[in-house]
């Protein structure tokens, strides 16, 4: 119970920022001389611990911690430790290799980890923005976006936005960008999905639509994670008006 409630604190530090507190709650999960120390939960927390040492301004530990992922990696084939791992060693990697880094790990099939490819993409697009090279940084971080608002992640969404207002976009996507395309593009959309975006267009939450549609909220995140691509809006308050629906 104890492991489990350090997770959830760790991942809740990390989420809002405090990252200090993050990086005290995580690291002892994955030191094998801790009494905290969990095998197969420690394969869970790799990317939210390498994002607060990274954050934390904690280098020498970030190398301790690159090296102990990397013993990890070489005892299991386990998808999700190595796609974190990817992240790891992006976001804990010196200015003059992490661009390289960054751009592999955007390359692995995390289909079916959108958490973690939204986090590589705004953690790429944060070091983007602050070698100053705010232009390509918009790209990722809108992607970024995307992703957190079809999750319902808010806080993540609000992170986002911030750097997104940093790197000079003052909106997560032109929303006159794809209008005149007209309603050609909801032919993309199955039934299902068309119900779904109507749904969360008229605020209902990913619980609120799983129990009309008898869907669990994780498929409910799923089916969104694919729509807002589709027709091209960051966010549900745009659903509205990609959908034609009327403002209350």
């Amino acid at each position: 119970m104890s492991t489990c409630t350090d997770i959830a604190r760790g991942v809740a530090c990390a989420t809002v920022g405090s990252y200090a507190d993050a990086y005290a709650y995580l690291r002892p999960l994955v030191d094998q001389d801790a009494q905290l120390y969990h095998q197969r939960e420690s394969l869970t927390v790799v990317m939210h611990l390498a994002e607060a040492a990274a954050h934390a301004c904690l280098p020498y530990e970030a190398r301790g911690l690159l090296a102990t992922f990397e013993r990890s990696a070489g005892l299991t084939p386990a998808p999700v430790l190595h796609h974190q791992l990817a992240y790891a060693r992006a976001v804990l990697a010196p200015d003059e290799h992490a661009d390289e880094l960054f751009q592999a790990a955007l390359k692995r099939d995390v289909t079916r980890y959108p958490l973690v490819r939204a986090m590589t993409q705004l953690a790429y697009g944060t070091w983007l923005r602050r070698q100053r090279r705010n232009t390509e940084s918009r790209d990722p971080l809108r992607r970024a976006h995307a992703t957190f608002s079809a999750m319902g992640a808010v806080t993540r969404v609000r992170q986002v936005t911030a750097e997104l207002r940093a790197a000079g976009d003052r909106l997560p996507i032109d929303t006159g960008q794809r209008q005149s395309e007209g309603a050609m593009d909801l032919v993309e959309l199955s039934p299902q999905e068309r119900r779904i975006a109507e749904l969360a267009a008229q605020g209902l939450t990913n619980r609120e639509i799983g129990e009309k549609l008898r869907l669990s909220p994780r498929t409910i995140s799923s089916h969104l994670y694919r729509i807002f691509p589709k027709l091209g809006v960051t966010s549900r308050f745009q659903l509205r008006d990609r959908l034609g629906m009327d403002h209350a």
